[in-house]
C-alpha cells in the first residue's frame, strides 16, 4: 500500500492563498516563473517542495507576505537553518510585524511601556477583534 503524506504548513500556506487570491494554477505558474502549472498542485499537495528561491514570486504572485512564507518554509523544510538565521539576523518578521513594530515605537519613543499582563490584553483586544471581522469578510475603513 502507497504511503501518504498530509501536507505541511508551507503547502497548507500555497493552497489556501491560491483558493484566496481566485487565480488559477496555471496563472501562478507563469507568474512565479513555473513551465507548467502541474508543479502547483505538486506543492500545494505537498508531493514536492516549494523551491525557497521562487517564495518571493509564489507570495507575490498570490498577494501573501513573502517574509512569512519563506519563514514557514524554512522552517519546515529547513528547522536547522531557521534556528540558525533566527539566532544570527532574529526572527524574519512579516509586513505586519514590522508595521506593528514601527506604531510601537511611535507610540512610545521614550521606552515607558513594559509589556506586562495587562498591557498584553489591551492590545490583544482590539487586534483579536479586527482579526475575527477579517475572517468573518468584514472590513471596516
Amino acid at each position: 500500500m502507497a504511503e501518504t503524506t498530509l501536507p505541511g504548513p508551507t503547502a497548507e500556506l500555497l493552497a489556501h492563498a491560491l483558493y484566496v487570491s481566485g487565480k488559477t494554477q496555471a496563472e501562478v505558474a507563469r507568474e512565479a516563473g513555473f513551465a507548467r502549472p502541474n508543479v502547483i498542485s505538486m506543492m500545494k499537495t505537498g508531493r514536492t517542495k516549494i523551491p525557497l528561491d521562487r517564495i518571493p514570486l509564489l507570495a507575490q504572485s498570490l498577494g501573501v507576505d513573502e517574509r512569512r512564507f519563506l519563514r514557514i518554509a524554512l522552517e519546515e523544510y529547513h528547522p536547522e537553518l531557521a534556528l540558525v538565521i533566527n539566532g544570527v539576523f532574529g526572527e524574519l518578521l512579516s509586513d505586519a510585524e514590522q508595521d506593528l513594530l514601527t506604531a510601537f515605537r511611535l507610540c512610545d519613543p521614550d521606552g515607558l511601556i513594559t509589556f506586562d499582563r495587562e498591557v498584553i490584553d489591551r492590545i490583544c483586544g482590539p487586534l483579536n477583534a479586527i482579526r475575527q471581522e477579517r475572517a468573518d469578510g468584514v472590513t471596516r475603513k
